[in-house]
Order: C-alpha cells, then structure tokens, then sequence
C-alpha cells in the first residue's frame, strides 16, 4: 500500500445485517449441536447463507452470490489455500518468548492502545464479550475480556499470543480486516470453520501517517446482536488511537487541524497533516483524506499543492482560518505546532540566599508598550546617564529590577551591573564593610570603589539598621569615586515611604539622596501592553506554545498579587497543561481558574442529593486528574460526554 493509499479506499458496507437483506435467522446465530456437522442436520435451513454453508461442508463449493462478497472472497481464498471448513483450525501460538519479544517491538503503540481498550471495555454494554490488540502481523499482544467470556471456549482460542491471520484461522474479522485495510465484521456462520461459529467478531485496522496498518482492534461476543452497536465504537477507539499516534509521531513537525465545520476542530473527526519547515508534507492521517474528497494526497508534495495561500502565512496565524483547496473546498483550520523537548543541563547550585550578586544580560526583548512606563524608563535612563542616584516604587513583581537592568545596558553596558538585596545583607570585616559573593565564578569579597558600573539596592527600606550604616558608608564612597571610576545608583522599594525611624541620622542622610527623586512603575493589571507581555513570556517559555486572541483576553482578566512573577506562573502552567500549539480561552479558564468560590457541582446537579454526590464525584477526578478529561473518564468508568457534562464552568 502508497504512503497514502488508504485515503482513497471506498467505505463499501455498514453491517452484515444489510448486507444479506435480513436474511439472517436465529439458527444462523447458533452453533450447532456438538458432533453434529451441517452435512448430518435431517431438516434443511432455507436461508441462502446457510445452505452456502451446507454445500461449502459438503462439497467445498458455495453459490457466491448467497453470501456476503467480502465473506465470499475470503472463503474462496481459504479454499485456495487448502483450508477444509470441517477441519479445526491449527492454533497457532506464539510461545512466550517470542509473545515478549511482540509486545516490546510495538511497545510505544501498545502504551497509545491500551487505555483505549480500556475504555471499549467499559462502553459495550452487557456481559460476555472481549477487546483486543493485535500487531500488523495478526497476533494478539493485549486482551481483556469479562468472567463470562474468560470462562467460555473461545476465550482459549483469542488470547495473547494467538495468531489469526486468515491463512492460519480461515474467515475471521481480524484475518480480514488485515487483509483488506477495512473494518471487518464477522458473525456467526460467515466464519469458514465450523468451530468458529459460536462467536461473532468485529475488528478495524490501525493506520500511521503512511498509511501502513500498525495493529487491529477487535471485539468478540457469543452474543452477535450487540455486535452492530458495538462496531461504531471500535471505529471510534480506532479513529482517537490514530490521532494520537499521528501526533506522537510528528512531533517534530507543523500539523495543520482543519474541518469543514470550525465546531469540529476540537473533535476527533478533525483532519491532520504535518509539514516540515520548509511546507514539505510528512504525513496524513485516514481524515484528512475522506474531507479533502477528490484531492489524492499521494500526489501532493507541499502546503501549496493542496491549499492556496502561503505556509509561512499560516505558521504566522494564532487562531483559526479559512482555507481553501485547489478544489475551491472551503475549511476552517488551526497549527498545531510540536518541536522535540528541549534537554537542559542540570548544575549544582548553592541553596544559601546571595544578598550580594552581579545581573546579567537577559537577552530577551523587554516589552515596554504602556505610556506609563515607558515614561518612567526615559526618566531612569536620563538620570543614570547624569549620575542622579533614584529610586523605582512599584509592587512585587512590576518589573522593577527589569527595567534597570535594561537602563543599564542602554548606558552603560561594559561595566558591571551589581544587584544587593538589602532584606538578607549583612556587615562583615573589621571595618564593617558589606560583604557577599556574585554569582561568578570568582568570589567578591567586598563592593568598592575601584572600576565603576551600576549599583542597584533592592528593598531598601527593608534593611536591617546595622547593615544601613556598613551600606551608607558604601554609598557615600560611589557617590565621590577615585579617578576614573564611575558608580551609578539606584534603588527599589514597594512603596516611596520615608525610610526607617530605627536607622541611624547618618545613614538615614545619606540614603535619602537616593530616595529623593522616585520613580514609579505600575501594576501589571493597569498597563497596556498586557497581551504584548504575555506573548513575548510565553515566548520565551515555550515557543511551541502560542496564546489566541481570546486566550489572551481571558488570561488578561485573572487575578495576579505578585503582578509579572504570577503571570509567568501562570503560562508555566498552561504550558505543562495544554499540548503543544495554541492555546485557546477555554483552557485558561479550565487550568487556571482554581479560586475557592468555585462551586463543586454543576448547575445541571445542584439541589439534587444523589446527583450532586455524583457531580462532586466527578468534579473531584477532574481535578486529580490534571483537567485531563480522557483519563478522567477512564479512572471512574464513565463516558467522556459524562464528564463532560458535569465539569463545573
């Protein structure tokens, strides 16, 4: 099979009940007495499958037309093989070896599967049934199957290990969806050996971005009615098992979401193809090829071969767009945008506070769109480039630090930028000199007055009175310096109060040279540039992830006390929580809105007892859970559109 050869498969039957016309009977769906063949019965059955059935026992010949082609096409290749239909099939087992030796080749995809046949599991309804995973080789790898099925003789046939291909099993779901890359069900008598037709089976093929299959997903029951419900969710389990393989395995890749309707972006029934740097398509999955109906992706090479407009265009897009095909088709779609986890060297660090340390460069572009503070910054860039000693007032986290560190570089970049954090600084020396380390390599002894650069007191009214005096003998050093060297001071404080009655009249004079012009920065709730802040943050975070217009507005409403370092929190979370591409308004509000105000019922279940135990029930894994509605599901055993329905907003 092409690399996308799967798109162009026509879907070409929904089920063996109308296939056949309604002709089947309850005898079709019951196995025959034991020790008694087809050949042997006194009283002949009149449907046409079960007298294709008598002659294929009898005579190893049927009348094609009596029985469903597919099912038709695979007797007569069992035929050909030299398969006898009254025969047992061989069991063919792998041994336990070389069942391990399976199950870590597909290891990677087992780990995708199995939550999802967990699921299945618990979605069919009823008893006496089983779900398995078999690889591309038709071997099942995983099975789980209830006390009803464990205790009947087909679960000794379909278990781990066990082999059904057709050559080896004859007519079987599985052997024929292997064979024929379509979802395949096979009841009753439509099995080719006779032992077989007590169970009723239904199995889909799992498909990379090739196109290759993978794996297959089966379901069997000795109860063949519920077979018809359960097809539609192995199908599915199959469709959300091939997203996320697609996904794993671009993601190194630009995948590109689209649908002709926009509410279907978040579904499974989403389309996806990944594209390199360059545009270059690497890969489709089975959606995407059924949406864009009359466009055979085998032939496609780039973004421009199947869309008009420009990839690079669309990379630069954050939200939805329209799209649209050579075929003039019109769609709704969004980047997906993966990159390869980033590795980060670890280094041992020392644990103890530093009240004394050397700020480095940050290399990231400062955002300073607010009137407001770009005010303040040309007033802070004026007086350094004077020799004014000042200070920034602003609260926890308004950038003040920030700011300076970028005043430095604008005016004085080659000498160094020293930062001491008057809360923790100490005296030491007998002199009574301040003392610490930097965050070089080299150890600092003591700040003097030697060189020159920028001096900037972090919570200066916060400092103890014995350091104030070591700190204003220092001060008043930089503020008359040695030949050549040229000391510029600054200081930071959360309010422009008057500093502390406990400081001696000395140190009180002299620091408040720095404190007698103020500079003012405001909080990050009454700037303007919030959402430049945030985009450029996030940038720097995470440059797979990127913020959507109403994500933004959402996040620019949240309560943050500690102004920036909250807001980088925040992204942090998201990052971790939302994969990797846009990230939209509904998982800021799922991820970050945690006050404790939120109701733990929805209103759908307020003031019903029974009901809001549930709620609270599912509320409460929704939240242990990570917000991660899938596992949520799976962990207490309900459906997603449950849990879903009962997320308090």
């Amino acid at each position: 099979m092409s690399v996308f050869s799967f798109c162009l498969v026509a879907r070409r039957r929904c089920s063996v009940y109308e296939r056949t016309g309604g002709l089947q009977t309850l005898a079709e769906m019951v196995p025959f007495p034991s020790g008694e063949g087809i050949a042997e019965r006194e009283e002949p059955v009149k449907s046409p499958l079960m007298e294709a059935r008598k002659s294929l026992a009898r005579n190893g010949v049927f009348a094609h037309g009596a029985v469903p082609e597919v099912i038709a096409d695979s007797w007569h290749r069992c035929l050909d093989l030299g398969l006898n239909a009254t025969d047992k099939p061989v069991d063919a087992v792998l041994s336990y070896n070389l069942l391990r030796q399976a199950r870590e080749r597909n290891e990677a995809l087992i780990a995708i599967v199995r939550p999802e046949l967990e699921l299945l599991s618990k979605q069919i309804a009823g008893t006496n049934f089983m779900t398995a995973f078999a690889d591309c080789d038709g071997t099942v790898l995983e099975a789980i199957m209830d006390t009803e099925f464990s205790s009947s003789g087909c679960s000794r046939s379909i278990r781990p290990g066990s082999i059904w291909r057709e050559d080896v099993r004859g007519t079987n779901a599985l052997g024929l969806a292997l064979f024929s890359g379509e979802s395949s069900m096979v009841t009753g008598y439509e099995h080719f050996f006779l032992n077989q037709c007590g169970v009723s089976c239904i199995s889909a093929p799992i498909f990379d971005s090739t196109g290759q299959i993978v794996g297959l997903l089966d379901t069997s029951s000795e109860i063949a009615a519920r077979q018809f419900h359960t097809k539609a969710l192995v199908d599915m389990a199959v469709i959300n098992i091939e997203n996320r393989l697609f996904v794993e395995s671009h993601r190194g890749d630009h995948i590109i979401q689209f649908h002709p309707r926009q509410e279907y972006l978040a579904t499974q029934s989403v389309g996806m193809i990944s594209f390199s740097d360059d545009g270059a398509i690497t890969g489709a999955n089975r959606r995407a090829g059924d949406i864009l109906s009359g466009i055979d992706l085998a032939v496609p090479r780039t973004f421009e071969d199947v869309f008009r407009g420009s990839f690079g265009q669309m990379l630069s897009t954050a939200d939805s767009i329209r799209l649209v095909d050579w075929l003039n088709a019109s769609y709704f779609a969004r980047i997906r945008l993966t990159r390869p986890t980033r590795t980060i060297r670890s280094a041992a660090v020392p644990l103890a506070a530093k009240p004394v340390y050397a700020v480095s460069g940050s290399g990231k572009t400062h955002v300073f769109g607010d009137e407001h503070v770009r005010s303040s910054f040309r007033n802070a860039e004026r007086a350094l480039k004077i020799g004014l000693p000042f200070r920034v007032v602003g609260g926890p986290g308004t950038g003040r630090t920030t700011l300076l560190r970028r005043v430095h570089e604008n005016v004085d970049p080659v000498r160094p930028l020293i930062a001491v954090d008057c809360r923790i600084a100490g005296t030491g020396g007998a002199d009574g000199t301040l003392t610490a380390q930097t965050q070089y390599e080299a150890q600092v002894d003591t700040i003097h007055g030697d060189g020159g650069g920028t001096l900037v007191l972090e919570h200066l009214s916060a400092m103890a009175a014995p350091s104030a005096r070591s700190l204003a003998h220092l001060v008043r050093q930089l503020l008359e310096p040695a030949a050549g060297a040229r000391w510029l001071i600054a200081a930071t404080d959360d309010t422009d109060g008057a500093l502390p009655d406990d400081w001696c009249e000395s140190a009180r004079a002299i620091l408040s040279r720095v404190t007698q012009m103020t500079i003012h920065l405001p909080p990050l709730s009454e700037r303007t540039d919030f959402q430049q802040i945030a985009k450029a943050m996030m940038a720097g975070i995470s440059p797979s992830h990127q913020l959507g217009h109403a994500a933004l507005a959402q996040l620019e409403k949240l309560s943050r006390p500690r102004n920036l370092v909250d807001l980088e929190t925040q992204l942090r979370i998201l990052a971790v929580r939302c994969p990797v591409g846009v990230i939209r308004a509904e998982q800021v509000q799922r991820y970050l809105h945690t006050g404790g105000q939120q109701p733990d019922v929805c209103q759908r279940c307020a003031g019903h007892a029974v009901r809001e135990a549930k709620c609270r029930e599912i509320n409460r894994a929704f939240r242990q859970c990570g917000s991660n509605v899938a596992l949520t599901a799976r962990k207490i055993g309900v459906s997603r559109n449950t849990v879903y329905s009962h997320i308090v907003k």
